[in-house]
Formats: structure tokens, C-alpha cells, sequence
């Protein structure tokens, strides 16, 4: 039997991100059941239909035991869209077979479980997933406290994010690139919301020091960075407005647009695979930083060492259950280099990742699914 994956993309296509709106951070966790399960099959390979049905919903019913959906930022407090809900409540009645949640979470600036509230499409969601499942998977305690209080829901199982358990291997690497002597490469950072003079900092902290950046999101951002690599003698574009405010305000003393220019020429970098991004960072990265979950967690399934800055509720609930080492992005800007490398401890995840592997395979056998092979003991 193979397992069905649907809902985020494992790779995205060329028109990423100019002409389509994604965040490749969630390849790294559409990838998940695909790195666990060597006949995990995703909506959008063709391979299903070689098996002969006609449809990828004709094939989970009739080849498959499972199927694993794959959700990140699903619900919200602050923006709820009660007809996305319908939507995808609609598709998921297609498939007739039990449904596995991998990464359910809640969109939200601040932790207020007194005043969270879910819209009525949302709480029939949830409802109904937690009908289809044995166990509904969600990352972390905040999203399992709303979601218990907003619903009644009482089969509410918190895993982390599943992306973290999908290669060990790399894991025990990390062990070995912890160990700061064993650093080599450029460091890489990744920011979010430039909306925000901490991101902002952040920025052109990265940009004087010359550090990678990689951008998970942003059109704006690559439509720069595509202009300034034109051959021949191109007219140069105009600074985005937070780039051009950095420059202004000469920030990490960023003196010239030249500076800024070169940077973007020479550091920016866009995946659309996570094969050649986990190369990129073997090859190339010391370590990462900034405020972006998954582009960290694209690190470390490297091998590399990555620092989390948290600035929001969903980020906190996620490196608080998986041990992963953190310090507040209002913190981080005032940091040298040396002490973001010196925030770089994972002593207590190392001690713990057993226990997160045994929760995760908990979670996985509840549902039907087999466990995650792995070598980290449990304290």
C-alpha cells in the first residue's frame, strides 16, 4: 500500500515568486512525509498514474492506506477566512481513507488564549479532522490550547513540526557541526516583515557583514536581485523603500547604493527545490540565522547550525517545544557576531531529541503509520 500526500508543494515552479505567491519554506515541510516514507506518493507527482486510476483521488482510495496532509499557517486568529475552511473541508470528503495531520497551526502575533476564538468554519474544520483522524497532529501547545478550548476537541496530539523528525541522519551531523571549531562556510540569515525596524536592522546588519541572504517569499525582493543581474550595461533600479531607508540612515555604516547593489548581486539567494538548497547549505553556510521557521529548519536538515529569533506566537511555540535554540529578534540586533555564535547552543536539544522522536512515533503509530528509524536515545 502507499500513503497519499497532499497540501503543500514539495518544489515550486520557475514563475516562483514573480508570478505565483509561495513561501518555499513550506517545501521544507511539504518534503516531510516524503522523507519519512519511501512510498508516500504527492498529489502532484504523475506517478500515481501509472497504477492506472485516473484521478490522484481514485488513487488514494483504491492504492493507498493513508493520507497525510501536509498544513502550515492553516488557521488564524488575527485574519480568519471562513470560506478557505469550506474549501478545503470540501476537498478532504473526496478521500475515503483515514487522514494523517502533519503541522497544524495557528497564525497569531500574540500568545492571548483567554481571547483566542475561532470563526464557525474553522471549528467545523477542525471538527471534522479530528473525526477523520486518530489523532490530530498540531506543532505546538499554544495551538493545541485553542483548539481544545474553541472546538472541544479531546484527541489533540502536539508533535512539533514533522519536518524535523524526517532526516535523522543529518541530525547526528549537526551533533558534530555544533562544535564551533567545526564551523566553516559564510553564515546566512533570512528576514521577514520589513515593516518592522528590527527586521530592518536585521537586514543591513547582514548586508555590512556580507553574510548570505536568503529570501523565502518576497517578489519584490527577487525582482531586484534579477534586474541587477542583467548582462551588459542595464539601466540599475531603483531601491526598494527599506533598502533605500537603510541607506539614508546609514545603518552598520552602509555608506553607497554600490554597496547594497553588490550585495544583492553577490549573496542573495532563491531555492525552488530543497535539493539544491540542502546542497547550498552543506557547501556554503557556517551556520543560519533570522526570523524565518522553516528556512532555519532548512539548515539544520543540512547539517548547519541554525539561531531562531522569535518576533511572533506561532515561531515561539515551536522552538519552545522542539528544544531549539532561540533569542528574541529585538535581542539579536544589538548582538555581535560572535555572540549570535556564542546563542548557538544545542546542548538541551541534543538532550532531548530522543523524547521528540518517541512523542513523534507515538503520534505516527496512534495513526497507523510506522515509525521513524533514528539513533538519539530518550532522557
Amino acid at each position: 500500500m502507499y500513503i497519499g500526500v497532499i497540501g503543500c508543494l514539495p518544489e515550486l515552479p520557475g514563475k516562483f515568486p514573480l508570478e505565483m505567491p509561495e513561501n518555499s519554506g513550506n517545501m521544507i515541510h511539504a518534503n516531510a512525509p516524503l522523507e519519512l516514507y519511501s512510498y508516500a506518493v504527492h498529489s502532484t507527482h504523475n506517478s500515481y498514474k501509472f497504477s492506472g486510476e485516473r484521478s490522484f483521488k481514485d488513487f488514494v482510495n483504491s492504492k493507498c492506506s493513508h493520507l497525510v496532509v501536509t498544513l502550515a499557517n492553516t488557521l488564524s486568529l488575527d485574519k480568519p477566512d471562513g470560506e478557505k475552511y469550506v474549501r478545503f473541508r470540501r476537498s478532504l470528503e473526496q478521500y475515503e481513507v483515514p487522514i494523517v495531520v502533519f503541522g497544524l497551526g495557528i497564525q497569531a502575533k500574540h500568545r492571548d488564549l483567554e481571547n483566542a476564538s475561532l470563526c464557525p468554519e474553522a471549528v467545523e474544520l477542525l471538527q471534522y479532522l479530528s473525526h477523520r483522524a486518530e489523532a490530530l497532529g498540531v506543532r505546538g501547545e499554544f495551538t493545541k490550547s485553542v483548539i481544545e478550548k474553541c472546538c472541544g476537541i479531546k484527541n489533540v496530539f502536539v508533535t512539533g513540526c514533522p519536518s524535523l523528525f524526517s532526516k535523522p541522519q543529518e541530525l547526528l551531523e549537526l551533533q558534530e557541526n555544533c562544535k564551533l571549531e567545526n564551523l566553516s562556510g559564510r553564515p546566512s540569515f533570512n528576514v521577514t516583515n520589513m515593516g518592522r525596524e528590527d527586521e530592518r536592522l536585521l537586514l543591513a546588519r547582514g548586508i555590512s557583514h556580507s553574510h548570505f541572504l536568503v529570501e523565502p517569499v518576497s517578489k519584490f525582493m527577487h525582482k531586484f536581485h534579477l534586474e541587477l543581474m542583467k548582462g551588459g550595461n542595464p539601466e540599475l533600479p531603483e531601491l526598494p523603500y527599506f533598502l533605500n531607508g537603510i541607506r539614508k540612515r546609514k545603518y552598520y555604516n552602509i555608506d553607497t547604493v554600490e554597496e547594497i547593489f553588490a550585495f544583492y548581486q553577490r549573496y542573495y539567494r532563491l531555492f525552488r527545490t530543497t535539493k539544491e538548497w540542502y546542497t547550498f547549505n552543506k557547501e556554503c553556510v557556517a551556520y543560519t540565522y533570522g526570523t524565518r521557521f522553516h528556512v532555519n529548519m532548512a539548515s539544520i536538515l543540512s547539517g548547519k547550525p541554525a539561531l531562531w529569533l522569535t518576533h511572533d506566537a506561532r515561531t515561539k511555540e515551536l522552538v519552545e517545544f522542539c528544544n531549539l535554540p532561540s533569542i528574541p529578534l529585538s535581542e539579536a540586533v544589538t548582538c555581535s557576531e560572535d555572540e549570535i555564535v556564542q546563542h548557538i547552543d544545542y546542548s538541551d536539544f541534543f538532550n532531548k531529541i530522543g523524547s521528540l522522536f518517541d512523542n513523534f512515533n507515538e503520534y505516527l503509530s496512534i495513526n497507523g503509520l510506522e515509525k521513524v528509524q533514528h539513533e538519539f536515545t530518550s532522557h
